[in-house]
């Protein structure tokens, strides 16, 4: 009898992390691919972000792989909560996939969220990706647009209105703001809406 519940048990636990793994896998269409150097050291890295289609909520993973001397690539990070999922609650987001860029060992992150532009600025610094600067760009829906920027190494929250109208002065504010230790690519989504205050 102890043989039999032993063998349904291992059973019962084959079948489950191999729907575990299935799972795991369903990110199969890939929808960006972006190559540049990543840690500095002459190779070129990538990024990828997959989609899977057969979850109701179509969430997206960005991978990063940074190619090693060998010319195989290194998985070094992976995440499904960077990219907000497609669908949230059965309803479209509306909100673009992400772009990703990298240039001059920086990785930049372009988004809209809910009609608001930004670009997300990250260095790869003991092991992890750091954030090092937010950017937002929105369009009042007349004649003005405002810009933020926010240099977290800094400390500062730069605030410009400029109107489109050419006889009017752009306006600026700055204040001080520090966040230690710094966010990284890795805990993101955790800080939310607290990086645009």
């Amino acid at each position: 009898m102890k043989k039999i519940i032993v063998l349904f048990l291992v059973m019962v636990q084959t079948v489950v992390y191999a729907q575990q793994k299935k799972v795991k896998d369903n990110f199969n269409v890939q929808i960006r691919l972006e190559k540049g150097d990543l840690n500095k050291d002459g190779l070129i890295d990538k990024t990828v972000i997959t989609m899977d289609t057969i979850s109701a909520s179509v969430p997206l993973r960005l991978q990063i792989f940074f190619l090693q001397p060998n010319k195989k690539y290194k998985l070094v990070f992976s995440s499904t909560d960077v990219i907000e999922p497609q669908y949230v609650n059965g309803v479209h987001t509306k909100n673009s996939i992400p772009d990703f860029f990298i240039e001059k060992g920086f990785l930049l992150m372009s988004a809209e969220k809910n009609d608001i532009r930004y670009e997300h600025k990250f260095v790869y610094k003991n092991g992890i990706f750091q954030l090092i600067k937010i950017s937002s760009v929105v369009y009042d829906g007349q004649n003005a647009t405002t810009e933020t920027v926010f240099d977290l190494v800094a400390g500062t929250r730069t605030e410009t209105l400029e109107s489109l109208d050419p006889g009017k002065v752009a306006r600026k504010k700055t204040k001080k703001i520090m966040i230690r230790p710094l966010p990284t690519l890795q805990n993101l989504s955790t800080f939310g809406d607290k990086l645009y205050w």
